[in-house]
């Protein structure tokens, strides 16, 4: 499905479930498509009306060429909410998706009921650990060599040993969806801005900050730090989970997920 939301921006989204059933919007990281929620779509559309954004600039959303940073990202979803007549949802949000989370419920809080803040950070010079690998952000490195020197590192050892065909199968897909050089480098841009720790303590959502403790993308501190920061929030650690937690353990993080938005 597509919704032109700026004159020269159209977002790619999935709508899957029940139309009555609360809503619910995942949102992904830098360089994350739609389809790398998967995993959640197929379990939680039983509960929920899940809406699964291509953020702009990746996927099947246009790509824009001008400056953006992560207030931009998040008004592109509450225009999507608007388009689809949908005044408020449950947030999930992974990566640089929990940094839209944050500001999407800092800016509208009256648009979103519960807020899931996986493998995220609160940005600026009080994150945790340093910026992610420059490869992750590099327009010129080859789709084949992301995938065989990024990719397997997007999860924890376990997983990249006992499933490596799944990891293989991740790769295959980067080769096969390579993305747009200038989304990518607008959507770094966007991260690279980002720093909500002065407002945190405004966050008047219940909140369950997730992490796996093997992840080596963005340092899990930064979860205790927003658990810590965030006055109505509790926080869930996937031991033996890489930055991928949710794919890697995908039944865990979905139950866990569910009864928090259920309370």
């Amino acid at each position: 499905m597509f919704a032109r939301i700026r004159p020269n921006l159209e977002l790619a989204y999935l709508d899957l479930g029940p139309r009555a059933a609360p809503p619910l919007l995942l949102i992904s990281g830098a360089g994350g498509r739609k389809e790398g929620w998967s995993r959640q779509t197929s379990h939680l559309k039983r509960s929920f009306r899940v809406l699964v954004p291509d953020n702009r600039g990746m996927g099947d959303s246009s790509v824009v060429d001008e400056d953006v940073d992560i207030y931009a990202l998040a008004e592109d979803l509450v225009l999507l909410l608007d388009r689809l007549e949908i005044e408020r949802v449950h947030a999930w949000g992974v990566s640089m998706g929990g940094a839209i989370a944050q500001e999407l419920a800092l800016c509208w809080p009256n648009r979103v009921s519960r807020l899931v803040l996986g493998c995220t950070h609160p940005g600026g010079e009080h994150r945790v650990g340093p910026p992610p690998w420059e490869v992750l952000r590099d327009t010129a490195i080859s789709p084949e060599v992301y995938a065989s020197q990024v990719v397997p590192k997007l999860f924890g050892r376990e997983f990249r040993t006992t499933r490596a065909h799944l990891v293989e199968a991740f790769a295959r897909a980067r080769v096969r969806y390579p993305p747009d050089p200038v989304g990518v480098l607008r959507q770094w841009q966007a991260h690279d801005s980002f720093d909500a720790w002065d407002r945190l303590p405004e966050l008047e959502h219940p909140t369950l900050v997730m992490t796996g403790d093997e992840d080596e993308v963005v340092d899990p501190q930064n979860a205790h730090l927003l658990a810590d920061r965030i006055p109505n929030a509790e926080l869930f650690c996937v031991h033996g989970g890489g930055h991928s937690y949710h794919v890697e353990f995908s039944r865990l993080t979905n139950r866990v997920v569910e009864d928090f938005l259920r309370e």
